[in-house]
């Protein structure tokens, strides 16, 4: 049965959940994932592996130790969530679903859903491909002007 305007609370839940900001599924915790620390990760699903930005490259993270490490500080951001809420219900709701979310299972549904994501996809073909950029310990020398600049994710080195 559709609401009635007059159901003021149960319109507001409705659109917050159809506009996804109260769903508690591992669907959002991927969404969580890859909009807090999506600049940080790659996935590369021809190698089945995980890269992880380590400050100077591309790196794979052999074990998944790096998004395991993410997926955790996201998660453990969920339980900030129950401070924005003056509803009782709401706010052991909220703490709930983070306990669970911290589970083996739900870190290892979040890991798996979020490879799936087009914007972290990486093929092994996208990396290193600007030869004009050197990438050493300090920094990225650009051969073609002989700037010295930092490092940059955007410029997929993985070496």
């Amino acid at each position: 049965m559709p609401l009635k305007e007059t159901d003021e609370y149960g319109l507001i839940r409705a659109t917050r959940l159809a506009g996804g900001q109260i769903q508690r599924t591992d669907t959002k915790n991927a969404d969580g994932l890859v909009k807090e620390f999506g600049a940080y990760i790659r996935y590369n699903s021809d190698w089945k592996k995980w890269l992880a930005w380590n400050g100077e490259y591309w790196q794979t993270d052999e074990g998944e130790v790096q998004i395991n490490e993410f997926v955790k500080k996201m998660v453990r951001g969920i339980y900030k969530n129950a401070l924005y809420t003056s509803d009782y219900k709401e706010r052991i709701a909220i703490e709930k679903f983070a306990e669970e979310s911290e589970s083996k299972r739900r870190i290892n549904a979040c890991i798996d859903l979020a490879s799936k994501r087009q914007e972290i996809q990486i093929k092994a073909a996208d990396l290193d491909t600007n030869l004009m950029l050197l990438n050493v310990e300090n920094g990225t020398v650009d051969l073609s002007t002989g700037e010295f600049r930092e490092h940059r994710p955007s410029d997929l080195s993985a070496r």
